[in-house]
């Protein structure tokens, strides 16, 4: 019976961590551990952590300062003792049948990722199945690497960048080196994290049975937006390019990052029209300033590939400078005055 290793990255979630917690607790199997990283919480998230602990001997519970999600991973990681290693957030919440089978997979098909189905779990509660139509087990490896780059295309099947959608053989990753950077440095390091896991992987199996549970949970984005967002995804973009020429990755994949780097202009735009502590001189100022990035601006006339109309529109409104357009554009999404 192989050994599961859980690591839940724990941060300001004293509402969801228990619903969490448990959902692992409640699987039929005995050989696992789960490893609750508190990344310096500010409500009662790191006690709940202790308390569950108390109550539990398969759960550890570290205290740490707070450096992200990416690094936070890494500590669960490096602790773990298991054969086999996965990422739940601690929000979301997994099915109390996906240890056993697993382990059932792994009696005939020894891997190095596992890659699951997932549903979608709305605000009122509601679960949505999530449809997903994996590859055999022979399949176009550079296509997958090129997958891991960013947030699903209209044409794409399956999902396969998020860090929490595999379950990964620990030796594996110790005898590559694969670890998470740090999200402080740059933008959606799950994809960074896939890429070279896939990158590296000789053995890859699919099973499309829906073990995870991703909530639409309510969170607070009046305050979230950083300044240095857009650079981050800029970064992002950067590594990315550097990986799809080291890995001879194709126009493909290159289309793909330069769509989720829109991806991510348009979330900081989101960000920028719901932050109560900025009024709309300021929200539009922050708009221009990131429309007049050279670097940004570059990118986008270097290619003009986008997924999706709104996408385009964005990299129209960019390259041209029209931002009463952008301004537009969120008060109609987000419903408020920019």
């Amino acid at each position: 019976m192989n050994k599961f290793s859980v690591v839940v990255p724990v941060y300001n979630v004293e509402k969801y961590l228990k619903r969490c917690i448990h959902s692992i607790l409640e699987q039929n199997y005995e050989n696992y551990e789960i490893i609750l990283v508190d990344d310096g919480s500010t409500d009662n998230s790191g006690k709940i952590c202790d308390e569950l602990a108390q109550q539990n001997e398969k759960i550890k519970v570290i205290h740490k300062i707070n450096e992200g999600l990416g690094l936070t991973r890494n500590v669960g990681l490096d602790l773990s003792s298991g054969d086999f290693v996965f990422f739940v957030d601690s929000d979301d919440y997994i099915g109390n049948d996906m240890f056993n089978i697993i382990n059932d997979i792994l009696l005939n098909n020894e891997f190095d990722v596992c890659v699951f189905g997932i549903n979608k779990v709305t605000k009122d509660g509601a679960v949505l199945p999530i449809s997903e139509k994996f590859p055999s087990d022979t399949f176009d490896k550079t296509n997958l690497v090129s997958m891991c780059l960013g947030e699903p295309l209209k044409n794409d099947s399956f999902e396969v960048g998020p860090a929490w959608k595999a379950v990964y053989n620990k030796k594996f990753l110790d005898r590559h080196k694969i670890r998470f950077l740090s999200e402080r440095e740059v933008l959606s390091e799950d994809y960074l994290f896939s890429a070279a896991v896939c990158s590296e992987a000789s053995r890859i199996h699919f099973c499309n049975v829906p073990f995870y549970f991703y909530c639409d949970n309510e969170t607070s984005l009046t305050n979230s937006y950083r300044k240095d967002r857009p650079l981050r995804a800029i970064r992002l973009y950067h590594m990315m390019m550097d990986l799809i020429i080291r890995k001879k990755l194709g126009q493909n994949a290159v289309n793909r990052v330069t769509n989720n780097l829109l991806i991510n202009i348009l979330v900081s735009f989101k960000h920028i029209s719901l932050n109560g502590g900025m009024n709309s001189k300021e929200k539009y100022k922050e708009i221009e300033n990131i429309c007049m990035n050279k670097e940004l601006l570059n990118i986008l006339k270097s290619n003009s590939f986008a997924d999706t109309i709104k996408l385009k529109f964005l990299r129209f409104c960019i390259i041209h400078k029209c931002l009463f357009l952008i301004k537009h554009m969120m008060h109609i999404k987000y419903g408020r005055n920019s």
